[in-house]
C-alpha cells in the first residue's frame, strides 16, 4: 500500500509486527494514519518472509486477530525474521538486504520510519544501519523488543566509519512506545531499545501490545514529527 510517491510531503517506511502484512498494519492503526497522512506520505511495506495461517486465537488477537475484514485475513502472514522454537533466529541479514533491494530498486528516500512490534525492533536498527541514508530525520515504534543480533547485524551496514556514527545516524531522534499491559513484550525489552538505538524517548501506555491510536498518543507523535522536521 502506498502513498502517492510525488507527493512533497515527508516520506515515512512503515513497517509491520511479526504475522502481520503491509495492509493489516494500515488498517489497524487508521485512526492515527489519518491523522498522520495529513502531513506526511505513508508507505507500507511487506515483510519478505511468508509465514504459514494461524487459527483465529492462536495469538490473542494481538498483531493479526478475527477483528480484522477477511479481505485482509486472507492475505498470508509476513515477517521481517524467524524465531526458532530453541531461541534462534534466522534470516535477520536478509531482512536488511530486502530494504536495502526495495529502496534501491523503487527510487525512494525515507525521511523517517514508524514500526510495530518486530516491525519497530527493524526501524531502530534501521536507522543505525545508514541503509536508508543521511537524510533520516525520525524514528517511531511501539510495542518493539530489543534484539542484540539485530543490532550487530546493521552495524555490518554502516555506509560510514564508527567515528561518524555517533554524530550521525546514531542520532537520529526515536520514540518509543511501550505497554504496561503488553503480555508479548516486556517494558524491560522496550527500554533496552531506546538506550540502545542511539538518543531515544520512551513513553509508557497503559494498553497491550498494539500501536496505541487515542488521540493524546496520535499527538505525542505529530508533535515529535513535527520537532523531528523543523
Amino acid at each position: 500500500m502506498t502513498a502517492s510517491l510525488t507527493s512533497c510531503k515527508p516520506r515515512i517506511l512503515c513497517l509491520h509486527g511479526y504475522y502481520q502484512h503491509a495492509s493489516i498494519f494500515s488498517n489497524k492503526i487508521a485512526g492515527a494514519r489519518r491523522k498522520i497522512e495529513r502531513a506526511y506520505n505513508l508507505h507500507f511495506l511487506d515483510g519478505p518472509i511468508l509465514l504459514p495461517p494461524l487459527e483465529i486465537g492462536d495469538n490473542d488477537n494481538d498483531e493479526f486477530g478475527a477483528e480484522e475484514p477477511a479481505s485482509l485475513l486472507s492475505l498470508p502472514p509476513r515477517g521481517w525474521w524467524c524465531k526458532s522454537e530453541t531461541g534462534d533466529y534466522s534470516l535477520i541479514h536478509e531482512a536488511f538486504e530486502y530494504i536495502a533491494k526495495h529502496v534501491k530498486e523503487e527510487c525512494v528516500q525515507y525521511d523517517a520510519i514508524i514500526g510495530f512490534s518486530q516491525g519497530g525492533t527493524l526501524a531502530t536498527a534501521l536507522a543505525l544501519s545508514g541503509i536508508l541514508g543521511p537524510n533520516l530525520r525520525a524514528v517511531v515504534t511501539a510495542g518493539a523488543p530489543y534484539n542484540q543480533q539485530v543490532f550487530q547485524i546493521a552495524l555490518e551496514f554502516q555506509t560510514t566509519s564508527p567515528n561518524d556514527v555517533v554524530n550521525g545516524f546514531d542520532n537520529v531522534p526515536k520514540l518509543h512506545f511501550a505497554g504496561s499491559t503488553d503480555a508479548l513484550v516486556s517494558l524491560e525489552s522496550t527500554s533496552e531499545l531506546c538506550r540502545s538505538g542511539g538518543s531515544g524517548k520512551l513513553i509508557v501506555h497503559d494498553q497491550g501490545h498494539l500501536f496505541p491510536t487515542r488521540a493524546a498518543r496520535v499527538k505525542e507523535v505529530l508533535d515529535f514529527l513535527d520537532v523531528a522536521f523543523s
